[in-house]
């Protein structure tokens, strides 16, 4: 699948962005690693980092930073932290199209960082949960190069409207991506993965990982499933382990950069966004693959006292090293 030249649309002339994302926006508060929870009614000191959060912020974020035209369709409160996010988004290059909720505050996640790398986090959606069609200008989403749809999960304002936000975009000639992230809030019964696939036939890259392929396709190894079911690509993360690309042509997998975690927190987004840059800027499969690693385990390994996202330097940089050995 090649990527159409930076600037143009299926012949149509010029367009606005090079992507536009609709989704969630949180304000995460994120320890640096500890070994363990406390115990019950005891307190434990650390260390906090506060940033831009949410699957569609941090790849918003993100895809600014490595140099890409980014709008962002989101929902806020109307309060101080709320105010903050769409602040240092507009400081990283993003164009937010953003309403306000009557839900007074923005999602908030308190994110718990482990010394072996894992994590474990406490969400409240709060004004994504108002997120909804209204709020969709359909025009923007013809305008730009590609879609991007992030935090299904956590918008359920827009699940009826999913359908035709993928199929406006790729209808246009727009290429289309989904993550969904983990059904927390919902489980993974057969209704919730039924507003997954009643839009996979307008996905041409799923984003997922190993345990949202399980809950989506009951399987272990459900990929081929989501293909059957209509999207074009999945693009798998794999943590440690790497990533893969898996269509109906080839499977390609592509190991991680080694490096020592730090905050695992919006590393999936900024992988994701990583992946969006060298796919329009044409890279073969593996080449966006090995790009989307980089951005991925530059933010892992990078103590956060703001919001910091992987610059094209720093990709290169980390690239042209691991080349060298």
């Amino acid at each position: 699948m090649a990527a159409k030249q930076k600037g143009t649309l299926a012949g149509r002339g010029k367009v606005d962005y090079d992507v536009v994302l609709i989704g969630d926006v949180f304000f995460d508060i994120a320890t640096m690693p500890v070994r363990d929870y406390p115990e019950r009614d005891r307190q434990m000191g650390c260390e906090f980092m506060l940033s831009i959060g949410g699957q569609a912020g941090n790849c918003a974020a993100t895809c600014a930073s490595l140099g890409l035209n980014t709008a962002l369709v989101c929902k806020t409160g109307s309060d101080v932290l709320s105010k903050w996010i769409i602040s240092e988004l507009q400081k990283s290059g993003v164009d937010c199209f953003a309403t306000t909720s009557e839900l007074p505050y923005p999602g908030i996640t308190v994110s718990i960082s482990f010394e072996d790398g894992s994590r474990s986090m406490l969400s409240d959606r709060g004004a994504n949960l108002d997120l909804k069609r209204e709020d969709i200008e359909f025009d923007l989403l013809t305008r730009t190069r590609f879609l991007m749809r992030a935090g299904h999960w956590n918008t359920e304002g827009l699940f009826t409207t999913n359908e035709k936000i993928l199929r406006v975009a790729k209808s246009a000639g727009v290429y289309t991506g989904v993550d969904i992230g983990w059904s927390a809030y919902l489980g993974w019964t057969e209704a919730v993965r039924q507003t997954v696939f009643d839009f996979l036939p307008y996905v041409d890259f799923l984003f997922v990982n190993e345990a949202e392929i399980r809950g989506l396709s009951g399987k272990e190894r459900g990929e081929h499933e989501l293909l059957e079911r209509g999207c074009e690509n999945v693009i798998v993360h794999r943590g440690a382990k790497g990533s893969s690309w898996i269509n109906r042509d080839f499977e390609l997998h592509c190991p991680a950069f080694k490096v020592k975690p730090v905050s695992p927190t919006g590393v999936g987004d900024v992988f994701n966004a990583g992946f969006i840059y060298a796919f329009l800027e044409g890279k073969d499969v593996e080449g966006c693959l090995r790009f989307a690693n980089a951005c991925a385990a530059i933010h892992i390994s990078k103590k956060r006292w703001g919001n910091v996202f992987p610059a094209i330097k720093d990709v290169e940089v980390l690239i042209n090293i691991n080349n060298i050995k």
